[in-house]
């Protein structure tokens, strides 16, 4: 296999917060020895609930938030060992489509000058004639035709997913190798949603570009990612990671396990004879109380002496990380 275009090692990030003046600082651990690598042309889902460090691994991925330690690997370098140029080009190719399109875009300002301002910063030189034609060609590979249409109007003028084609437009401006997707369905209608995932699965095959796509929902990152990888995320902790299809077909960890039974079967005769997965409870594990063990050691149902208290090692079952000693014991 070629050399991966990003790698994360070891990422932890810790978010200090003092409630009141002369008040003890609390310090919360986000993300905990998080390490992945993403491939060209590759389709990464990271998935998991509300809260479980999702979105912050996008920002620390694509260079927007600097981890508290562990490294970022852009083709081989650290991109904090990069100069400001060299930093700079990892910015164009590694981009981010953010969950919420309209406080994405300027209000004030029209598509036109939100789509032409990424372009005309990298190229300071380039024509009116050639800009204008440029923005057509990412219009209409985004499916917004004819661009007159929307070139000249605010974002509030625009449906939801008509802004979030104009996001992705904006990220394909720059000709990235990477894109990272923060939950680019979750607020668009249902009827919608099919049509966006697929634009986005189009992209991958015909640019060849890699895909991270963060979401809550299964559904969607078994249809988009078909083929590719699954990250699953619980309390800032990737508990199980491999190829989507392995992973579908028989989850390892109990949290996963747990997350595949609840989601509903649409015929009743599978439904029937799937087994239900119990937790616990439905709270949630404190980030400032973090244990040393098993993040997920206080819902789980199948946990042993240690698993809160011991280090947790990876153990690899057909291709498969899973974070769980005792994952052949649970039924």
């Amino acid at each position: 296999m070629s050399e991966p275009i990003l790698e994360l090692s070891d990422i932890n990030v810790v978010f200090s917060k003092v409630a009141k003046l002369g008040h003890k600082e609390r310090k919360f651990h986000v993300l905990k020895n998080v390490s992945l690598n993403i491939y060209e042309g590759e389709i990464l889902a990271v998935v998991g609930e509300s809260g479980c460090g999702k979105t912050t691994l996008g920002r620390v991925i694509t260079g927007l938030l600097k981890p508290t330690n562990g490294n970022v690997k852009y083709k081989g370098n650290n991109i904090y060992s990069f100069f400001k140029k060299d930093f700079n080009v990892f910015r164009n190719d590694v981009q981010f489509v953010q969950q919420d399109s309209y406080a994405a875009l300027n209000p004030v300002r029209t598509i036109y000058q939100s789509l032409s301002a990424p372009i005309k910063t990298r190229q300071k030189r380039i024509k009116k004639d050639e800009l204008n034609k440029r923005l057509e060609e990412l219009l209409s590979l985004v499916g917004l035709t004819p661009a007159e249409q929307y070139l000249n109007k605010y974002p509030h003028q625009l449906s939801g997913g008509q802004r979030q084609r104009i996001l992705l437009a904006r990220a394909l401006s720059l000709n990235p190798k990477l894109i990272v997707a923060d939950e680019p369905v979750s607020m668009i209608d249902v009827s919608l949603r099919l049509s966006i995932l697929n634009l986005m699965s189009d992209l991958n095959k015909k640019f060849n570009i890699a895909f991270i796509y963060i979401t809550h929902d299964l559904g969607t990152a078994k249809f988009i990612a078909d083929g590719g990888k699954i990250a699953v995320m619980y309390l800032g902790q990737i508990v199980e990671y491999g190829n989507i299809n392995d992973f579908l077909k028989q989850p390892q960890h109990p949290y996963s396990k747990a997350l595949l039974s609840a989601v509903p079967v649409p015929d009743p005769k599978i439904a029937k004879n799937m087994a239900e997965i119990k937790i616990k409870g439905m709270e949630m594990s404190s980030l400032e109380h973090r244990n040393k063990g098993c993040p997920f050691y206080a819902r789980c149902l199948y946990c042993k002496q240690g698993c809160e208290t011991d280090d947790i090692e990876y153990q690899n079952v057909n291709g498969i990380k899973v974070l769980c000693p005792y994952y052949k014991e649970i039924d």
